[in-house]
């Protein structure tokens, strides 16, 4: 399959703890998982001005190729790409397009 649109590379990462004798997450980082080139679809003006209103942040959709890697993300995890975005939701696999599509959210 072509690379097509996909022309933004981005950076996968995944929160870890470090757990006291407590069972207490007491240090964190993010780790990354690696790096995946994306197509990057920003929300229409309209979802921009809706989620401005309501919350202060910005929609996206990242598309992937699908692979274990990215059919690995969870909801947990985040993208970097110009800033920090939050994984919101990770649309079903569609094996006949290849693709894996994801919903991120970031602060504005």
């Amino acid at each position: 399959m072509t690379a097509g649109r996909r022309d933004q590379l981005v950076t996968l990462e995944r929160y870890s703890a470090t757990m006291n004798e407590y069972n207490e997450e007491v240090d964190f980082v993010w780790t990354p998982l690696g790096q995946e080139w994306a197509a990057v679809y920003y929300g229409k003006g309209s979802e921009r001005r809706q989620a401005a209103m309501e919350q202060g942040s910005q929609p996206a959709n990242f598309q992937f190729l699908s692979n274990a890697q990215t059919r690995g993300l969870t909801l947990k995890d985040r993208i970097e790409h110009n800033g920090v975005w939050d994984v919101v939701g990770i649309s079903p696999d569609t094996p006949e397009r290849g693709l894996l599509e994801v919903t991120a959210v970031r602060a504005a």
